[in-house]
């Protein structure tokens, strides 16, 4: 930004301020909207993640029900045309939570820009004005770690996945559970203000909604909608049991919408139209004033943070340029015209492509693009007419609003591969950073590959192998620089049982990772152990070891036990422990140790250990080898017990399989064990499934069906030695 548009700003931001501070001002005697206050209220706040406003029933949508929240929305004022600042959770919240945009608060994606230090947050504030604040939420994305938990008392976040590679329901936590957290803290907490925040992420992709809503919605996003007005009816029901929630300040809200194919992106991040940009905003007030009333005038995420602090009458509470308080304009408070801004550099970021800008204003929506778009969303509210060619008036004046605003591009700080990966597994597809470029291409014309890259995955997933090699490939073809990319296509490779092209994959990932970075070479280390090559996964650790990654230690730990050095794993592992990220598997390799020693008392008592560090991420093979341990000592029952559980945590492992079908088997119950080996064929699919398939069949003495599935497998994976001559 030069110092003359610098200036401009900042001329506009103050006749902006002036004139909101003299609308108010008109309004503190007599009644008016300043006075209602509610000094000490309990004030919660429940954001439901992707949640589009049109997708309602209060917004005029006929496709779901929503019991829980059409009754609050009969209790609070209505805004009808709320945005967010950005299509992206994180910087959303940050938003929601500092009163600022991102160009204020410096968080501009999900991972990568930590909010900048000394600004303060809606927790720290309410805390020292004397509330107790608590916060459960249901996303990786929102950990704690990024400064959304600076002023909380309680911040649970536990939603972190153990390994780099598991699916998607370990990085994000199920409403319910989430809602319980925080209905423990609450009713564990004495009488006096407490500041609650539940965030769920149901309709989050991907889209998998519980019964009944799965069989009852066509369209799976509506059923996640269903099954998330549920939880908030269980929270809300709780609040009213408590007394709370009459003389609550109760906001409901999302931190963004979802495109649902509309103008090509399937989810959000990459385009600033209205279905990712408007959001629902009830906000209930306490003894239910203003009920049922509705708002039309345009109103943005960030008004929340000053809605709070009027109401609650805070001393000292920041006064944010260009935000009002959602409370006044529902009595009828009116204020000037202003701008709303958004912004997403995720494309930029993720894809290389242009970053874009928008501003709403009244009803008209500009878009800053390479090409720029102009709509208006009252006549076209899907925003299918571009107009920047033929409304020419108010959209030089919109672009120069928006140039007065525009915001620098920066970087995103050093990001570790494990954290991108688990975003990946939440959807956040990323193909490199092209921070510092010009000239950069138009998101319109390029989003096409997102939709590649998502099928892709989807194959993967669907075990398609043949058919996600081929996406993978084409998307290589068109840039081989796509680090994500690579690794998904060593995994499809790994599934379709080309071990050695999998780890020249693999390998690409440290080349194009930059020289400090360690994920990737663990990730190696990994995969060498899956493929017998211990010496070069060694290699590998150590080197991240090396490089200062002190979470090596557990990888090396895995080799020694591979080798047989058992006296150089259990030292490894116990240097494992004084990590918290490794922790749980530093014990799981503790707990292998002492079974190679035929310590099982010793081994079970790692596990054990383990367990109650909380049910919450349990590390792959922690049930697995008790069931093994069990199934050793003859308790057949228990055993099965845990291989279930196993099974029902990670359905695309196979070692746990094995063991029912082993147990079931040994038991005579061979039925049950055939069975249990067409599962594992039809779940997990991959080459070593249909390899430990027959080996099972084998060991049931079904020749014929070993035969059928050998010569199936070798239809499969033409290129895999495996079957053409099992020992």
């Amino acid at each position: 930004m030069t110092p003359s548009s610098a200036s401009r700003l900042a001329a506009a931001s103050l006749t902006l301020l002036l004139a909101t501070a003299a609308c108010f001002a008109g309004c503190r005697k007599g009644g008016g909207p300043s006075s209602e206050v509610f000094p000490g209220a309990p004030v919660v706040v429940i954001s439901v993640d992707t949640l589009r406003s049109d997708h309602l029933p209060f917004y005029g949508y006929k496709g779901v029900e929503t019991p829980a929240l059409s009754a609050l929305r009969a209790d609070a004022i209505l805004y009808e045309r709320a945005y967010t600042h950005v299509p992206l959770t994180l910087p959303a919240h940050v938003s929601l939570f500092t009163g600022l945009l991102p160009d204020a608060h410096g968080v501009h994606d999900n991972l990568g820009y930590p909010l900048k230090p000394g600004i303060p947050t809606l927790a720290e504030l309410l805390k020292k004005g004397g509330y107790r604040t608590g916060a459960a939420v249901s996303a990786y994305v929102l950990d704690g770690r990024s400064g959304l938990a600076r002023g909380f008392d309680f911040y649970e976040d536990h939603v972190a996945p153990i390994t780099s590679y598991v699916a998607p329901s370990l990085v994000q936590r199920h409403g319910f559970d989430t809602e319980a957290l925080l209905e423990r803290w609450v009713g564990s907490e004495a009488a006096g203000p407490l500041f609650a925040f539940l965030h769920l992420y149901e309709p989050h992709t991907p889209y998998d909604p519980p019964e009944p809503f799965k069989s009852r919605y066509a369209l799976p996003y509506d059923g996640e909608i269903a099954a998330a007005d549920l939880v908030v009816g269980r929270f809300l029901s709780f609040l009213k049991e408590k007394g709370i929630y009459d003389r609550a300040l109760v906001i409901f809200l999302s931190d963004h919408g979802e495109s649902l194919g509309e103008h090509g992106e399937d989810e959000h991040g990459v385009f600033l139209y209205r279905s990712a940009l408007q959001i629902p905003l009830l906000v209930k007030l306490p003894g239910r004033l203003h009920a049922g009333v509705s708002v039309a005038d345009p109103v943005q995420l960030a008004d929340v943070f000053t809605t709070i602090g009027e109401a609650t009458a805070l001393p000292n509470f920041p006064r944010i340029e260009g935000n009002v308080s959602l409370v006044a304009l529902a009595a009828g408070a009116k204020l000037p015209r202003r701008p709303i801004f958004a912004e997403t550099f995720f494309p930029r970021i993720h894809f290389g492509w242009a970053s874009l800008e928008s501003v709403v204003d009244g009803t008209w929506h500009y878009i800053g693009a390479p090409r720029p778009e102009f709509y208006d969303l009252e006549k076209d509210p899907s925003e299918g007419v571009n107009l920047s060619d033929s409304k020419q008036g108010p959209l030089r004046a919109m672009k120069l609003e928006l140039e007065r605003r525009t915001a620098r591009f920066e970087a995103p700080g050093a990001i570790g591969e494990e954290e991108k990966k688990k975003l990946a597994s939440l959807g956040y597809l990323s193909t490199g950073s092209a921070a510092g470029q010009t000239g950069l291409p138009d998101p319109k014309d390029e989003i096409g590959t997102v939709r590649l890259l998502r099928e892709a995955v989807g194959a993967a997933r669907s075990q398609r192998p043949a058919e996600a090699l081929a996406f993978f490939e084409q998307l290589l073809a068109r840039n081989p620089s796509m680090l994500d990319v690579w690794e998904l296509y060593a995994d499809a490779l790994l599934s379709s049982g080309r071990p050695e092209e999998a780890l020249a994959a693999r390998m690409k990932t440290v080349e194009l990772s930059s020289p400090t970075s360690t994920i990737p070479l663990l990730s190696v280390a990994n995969l060498c152990l899956q493929i017998g090559r211990p010496d070069e996964a060694l290699r590998n650790a150590q080197l991240a070891l090396e490089r200062g990654d002190l979470s090596a230690h557990e990888a090396l730990a895995r080799v020694y036990l591979v080798t047989g050095d058992l006296a150089m794993a259990e030292r490894e592992a116990r240097e494992g422990l004084r990590q918290a990220k490794v922790e749980r598997r530093s014990l799981l390799a503790l707990a292998h140790v002492e079974v190679l020693r035929n310590d099982p008392v010793k081994a079970l008592s790692f596990l054990e250990r383990n367990l109650a560090l909380g049910s919450e991420g349990v590390p792959m093979g922690v049930h697995f080898l008790k069931g093994d341990i069990f199934a050793r000592q003859g308790r057949g029952t228990d055993a099965l017990r845990e291989f279930e559980t196993e099974i029902r945590l990670f359905p695309s492992g196979t070692e746990a399989r094995v063991g029912l079908v082993m147990v079931l088997g040994s038991t005579g119950r061979t039925q049950e064990a055939k069975r249990a080996v067409q599962e594992m064929i039809e779940r997990v699919g991959t080459v070593e499934a249909h390899y430990r398939a027959y080996r099972a069949l084998t060991f049931l003495k079904d020749r014929a069906g070993a035969e059928r599935l050998r010569q199936d497998a070798i239809r499969l994976f033409p290129g895999n030695p495996a079957f053409r001559n099992p020992s």
